[in-house]
C-alpha cells in the first residue's frame, strides 16, 4: 500500500458539502482515510474570485498515481467541475489535487504539458497547502531535498490562511 496525501479546495457554492462529498467519495478507494483541518484561504494567481477553503486528507492506495488521478477527475466532474469549461486556477466547485505519493519524485507527461507532477510542483509556495498537511504529519519532509515542510511552510508569509473548522 502506498500512503498519499491530497490537497482539496472548493470556492463556488456550498464549499463545506463539496468538499465532504469529495473526501466521501475518496474513502471508497482510499483506505485509513484521515482529513485535517478545514481553512478559509484568499485566492491566488486568479485574484478575482471567491475564498476558497482547503484541507488535506491522507489515506493509503493500491492505485497508481495515473490511476488515482484518473478517480480524482471523476470525482471532480461529478461534482460538478469542468475543467474545460473554466478559466486555470479561476472558481471551481471542487478541486483536488495529488501533493505526496509516498517519497515518489516524478513527472508524468501529458501532450502538451506535464500531466501530473509529484511532489505537486508549487505545494512549497503555497501555506494553504502546507499547513493542512502540517496538521496531519508535522514531521514529513519535501522528499525532493529532505527539507522538512515545516520550515518550508515557516518561510511563507503575506497568504491569507485561517482556521475555519476542526
Amino acid at each position: 500500500m502506498n500512503t498519499v496525501w491530497l490537497g482539496i479546495g472548493a470556492n463556488i457554492g456550498d464549499r463545506s458539502s463539496f468538499i465532504e462529498a469529495a473526501i466521501e467519495s475518496l474513502g471508497g478507494f482510499l483506505d485509513n482515510l484521515i482529513s485535517a483541518p478545514y481553512y478559509l484561504t484568499a485566492p491566488r494567481d486568479f485574484l478575482d474570485q471567491p475564498d476558497f477553503l482547503n484541507t488535506t486528507v491522507r489515506g493509503r492506495t493500491l492505485l497508481s498515481p495515473l490511476e488515482l488521478l484518473d478517480r480524482i477527475h471523476i470525482i471532480e466532474a461529478d461534482g460538478g467541475r469542468n475543467r474545460n469549461d473554466s478559466p486555470e486556477k479561476g472558481p471551481r466547485t471542487i478541486d483536488i489535487d495529488i501533493l505526496l505519493y509516498d517519497k515518489l519524485c516524478r513527472t508524468y507527461a501529458g501532450n502538451n504539458d506535464s500531466l501530473l507532477t509529484i511532489p505537486h510542483r508549487s505545494m512549497h509556495e503555497r501555506l494553504f497547502v502546507l499547513r493542512p498537511l502540517l496538521d496531519l504529519d508535522p514531521e514529513l519532509d519535501d522528499p525532493r531535498d529532505g527539507i522538512p515542510w515545516r520550515i518550508k511552510a515557516s518561510h511563507l508569509s503575506g497568504q491569507r490562511v485561517k482556521l475555519y473548522r476542526r
